[in-house]
């Protein structure tokens, strides 16, 4: 991963003028020929820009960093929201199998007021929401309630039916919550849709949050998208229950640790490094820290002996000081048994992280 793209995703990072000019570049490129296609399409458009366009290597490597993470930002956003749609793409009349437009590419219409976050590849979900049905839905009255049910943006709904349906859906204090709430909470965590996430959250009792929290905290963990929704969950959980949370975690990361393995796999092995990232980045400190000392810093360990110096610095930099003290303790037990050359490398970095402040 580059690493001015990596470190800056960290919000107490001031990212550097290479990640500001790429990101800059990246997006006015796919602004400028998005106009309603699909993604697909103008990948295609502006991959064969930059095969013809006359700009020095580095310079064209650079910019396809930034945009494979917008076209990723832009594809998370698609998923997200292309289930408010039911899908039509299907219909039977008279016993003739008919396939119609599917109505989740009417998404394509919104691409101009996506509204992304200051300095990150990042879209802002809910100023985006509002920007369309504010701009865009003006005489669309069904997505303006699909989005601010989503969104959960009192203003614009029918206060009295709303309030009658939320009443009857909370009216319970029993240890599993209603199935219709359970499906609708599913649904947002699944999605990304925090804010429908947070108001749920805010109105159950503390046994169900942690009933249906950990029941969907495995999909978040899997699917590594959605930050505001891991954020949310993984703070309140680790108050909740920070041990059952830790055990479900450890697995997933333990997994997506050795996917970022496969030597023979590049799709795997990228998608693993992605994944791992986005986890050591927005697990709360808590719960971070019980990852990357479990068994014995396994994860931490196993980089070291497979002698994978990209992974091993990465976890090194999520590592506490007390933990970095009782790491190099287990890597002097291996480093022993190894003496390599490039153990010895290794070892040095895990010396020099130990004496930064």
């Amino acid at each position: 991963m580059n690493d001015d793209i990596a470190t800056a995703c960290c919000s107490s990072v001031v990212p550097s003028l290479k990640f500001i000019s790429t990101r800059c570049i990246a997006l006015v490129l796919f602004q400028t020929n998005v106009h309603w296609r699909k993604l697909d399409e103008v990948i295609q458009i502006i991959r064969r820009w930059l095969y013809e366009t006359n700009l020095p290597a580095s310079i064209k490597n650079q910019l396809r960093l930034g945009l494979r993470d917008v076209y990723r930002e832009i594809e998370r956003w698609n998923a997200k929201h292309a289930k408010l749609f039911d899908d039509e793409g299907r219909s039977e009349t008279r016993g003739v199998l008919r396939y119609a437009v599917n109505r989740c590419n009417h998404l394509r219409l919104f691409y101009g007021s996506i509204i992304w976050k200051y300095n990150k590849y990042e879209i802002d979900d809910q100023k985006t929401a509002l920007t369309i049905i504010v701009k865009d839905c003006a005489d669309w009255p069904q997505m303006q309630f699909q989005l601010a049910c989503a969104y959960v943006i009192h203003h614009l709904l029918n206060e009295r039916n709303f309030d009658r349906i939320r009443l009857k859906a909370f009216a319970s204090d029993n240890l599993v919550p209603k199935q219709t709430l359970s499906l609708a909470f599913q649904f947002a965590v699944v999605h990304g849709y925090c804010e429908l996430v947070a108001f749920i959250w805010n109105n159950i009792t503390d046994t169900q949050r942690e009933f249906i929290g950990l029941l969907q905290w495995r999909k978040v963990c899997y699917k590594a998208k959605d930050r505001e929704v891991f954020h949310f969950l993984c703070e309140r959980l680790c108050t909740i229950n920070a041990t059952g949370l830790a055990r479900i975690t450890w697995n997933i990361f333990y997994q997506t640790f050795r996917n970022s393995l496969q030597e023979n796999n590049k799709g795997l092995r990228e998608d693993g490094m992605h994944k791992l990232t986005f986890l050591l980045e927005n697990t709360c400190p808590r719960l971070r820290s019980a990852m990357l000392s479990m068994q014995n810093f396994r994860a931490v360990t196993d980089a070291f002996v497979c002698n994978q110096r990209e992974l091993f610095a990465l976890l090194l930099d999520y590592l506490e000081p007390e933990q970095l003290q009782l790491t190099c303790k287990y890597i002097d037990r291996i480093n022993d048994r190894e003496r390599s050359d490039l153990s010895r490398k290794q070892l040095r970095l895990l010396l020099r992280q130990q004496t930064l402040p």
